[in-house]
C-alpha cells in the first residue's frame, strides 16, 4: 500500500509540475491578459489531475513491473533510457485514449495531424515529469550529503 501512496504523492506533485508548465506557457504567450496564473493554473490542475490519477499511476506501474523483470541484463543508462522511452510510450498512450473519449463525447471521431502531433507532444511532456520526479525521490539525499562531506574532508586531508 505504501507504493501506492508514492504513486500518488509522485502524481500529485507531476499535476502540479506539468499544469504550472503549461499555466507558464499559455500566460506569457498571450501576456496574461485573458487569466492570471493562478486561474490558469487551477484549470490545467482540474483537466490533468484525472488523467495523472487514471492513466499515469497504472501506467507507471505496468512499465515499473515490465522494468524490474529486465533490469539485470541492462546497464544503468541503458535501464534509464528504456525506462524512459517506456514511459513516453505510456504517457502517449494515455493521452491519445483520453483525447478520443474527450472527442468522442463532442461528435468527433477523427483528429487532425496537430491535433495528434500536439497530444503526442502533450502525453511525452507529461510522462517525462512524471518520470524525472520519480528519480528525483529515489536519490537519498542524506547518503549524498554524507559522500560529499566525506569527500571535502579528504581533499583536505590531502592538502
Amino acid at each position: 500500500m505504501s507504493q501506492f501512496f508514492h504513486r500518488l504523492f509522485i502524481c500529485i506533485l507531476s499535476v502540479v509540475l506539468f499544469s504550472a508548465a503549461l499555466a507558464g506557457i499559455q500566460y506569457f504567450i498571450t501576456g496574461g491578459e485573458q487569466f492570471g496564473f493562478g486561474l490558469l493554473l487551477g484549470i490545467y490542475s482540474f483537466y490533468t489531475a484525472p488523467v495523472f490519477l487514471l492513466g499515469g499511476i497504472p501506467a507507471s506501474y505496468l512499465v515499473d513491473s515490465y522494468m524490474k523483470k529486465n533490469q539485470s541484463v541492462y546497464t544503468k543508462l541503458q535501464n534509464y533510457f528504456r525506462s524512459f522511452g517506456l514511459y513516453g510510450i505510456a504517457g502517449i498512450t494515455v493521452v491519445m485514449i483520453y483525447s478520443a473519449i474527450t472527442s468522442i463525447t463532442k461528435g468527433q471521431y477523427f483528429f487532425t495531424a496537430f491535433e495528434s502531433l500536439q497530444n503526442i507532444a502533450i502525453g511525452l511532456s507529461a510522462a517525462i515529469v512524471y518520470y524525472h520526479i520519480t528519480l528525483l525521490l529515489q536519490i537519498n539525499w542524506e547518503k549524498l550529503k554524507e559522500q560529499y562531506q566525506q569527500e571535502a574532508e579528504n581533499v583536505n586531508n590531502t592538502h
